[in-house]
């Protein structure tokens, strides 16, 4: 079976930081006394094919890296909507102790999951986030965040949202609107993404155009983030160069600060490792 999911120019660069820091997280709390989990809300089906200068060629996915990570997490859930996909995992990880794999939407599976899991009795986990469209929704990421027990990978779909926030007002439908209130856990996004077009001529019916290009869009989606996690780190924008089409956060739900501070210098170290080397551009307000 073929997984055929993304290209060389963002598809490595999220795996191989994926990989880095759970190498890193089970190191650091390998000496303590946490059972350690490791979550994927979209696992595929433990590789993909990914398109490169040369044609293409086959990678490892995030399940078989969490799979291979040492040390070992204590447990591992796989989760993906596709039967297909799922009974590629269950073939993936024979062999492999603790290892489960559910077939269902992501958001509902997380959402049981995070309910069966007693996070106060000293477990913790590492959940990793790469939706095919706009399937997150608000909800799921605010469940996380309560747990204050989960470090959070989240390929943010860029992309996405250009396509549901449309340049003119008049073309948002009802699915669009619904759509981006689910992923953003608001309405209030429409008064920040779109006014009044300056350009319009006197006489013309007033023409409401999203005015917020992609930076106001992204801080946008940083800024909810930061509403709901104890600390989001500045995202990575995939690809490095062209179009952007995805920003990959990571956030702590841990309010600790000793658990922030280790966390989030470990994973700034691994995003600003995939940066390219240029003058940094101030993030401007959406508001």
């Amino acid at each position: 079976m073929e997984h055929k999911f993304g290209n060389e120019n963002w598809t490595s660069l999220k795996l191989q930081a994926l990989q880095k820091y759970l190498h890193f997280y089970n190191t650091a709390l390998k000496q303590q006394h946490f059972t350690r989990h490791y979550i994927d809300g979209f696992a595929g089906i433990g590789r993909v094919t990914i398109n490169t200068l040369g044609g293409e060629r086959v990678i490892d996915g995030s399940a078989k890296i969490a799979l291979e990570t040492t040390p070992p997490f204590d447990a591992i859930h796989l989760i993906d909507a596709s039967p297909s996909h799922t009974a590629a995992l269950e073939e993936l990880c024979a062999g492999h102790k603790h290892c489960e794999i559910r077939t269902g939407d992501a958001n509902a599976e997380i959402m049981r999951l995070l309910d069966a899991i007693p996070w106060r009795q000293g477990h913790r986990a590492v959940l990793f986030l790469d939706p095919y469209g706009m399937e997150v929704e608000w909800q799921t990421l605010k469940a996380i965040s309560a747990t204050h027990a989960i470090d959070l990978w989240y390929l943010f779909p860029l992309a996405g949202l250009y396509r549901n926030a449309p340049k003119k007002l008049e073309a948002l439908d009802a699915a669009k609107r619904a759509a981006l209130t689910r992923c953003l856990g608001t309405s209030e996004w429409e008064q920040h993404f779109y006014s009044e077009s300056p350009q319009q001529e006197l006489f013309d019916d007033p023409a409401v155009t999203r005015m917020a290009e992609w930076r106001e869009l992204l801080n946008y989606v940083q800024n909810r983030l930061d509403e709901v996690f104890a600390k989001v780190a500045k995202p990575l924008i995939l690809p490095a160069s062209g179009a952007p089409l995805f920003a990959l956060f990571f956030a702590v739900s841990n309010p600790s600060p000793k658990a922030i501070a280790l966390s989030m210098k470990a994973a700034n170290h691994i995003l600003n490792s995939q940066r390219p080397v240029q003058p940094d551009t101030p993030h401007k307000p959406c508001h």
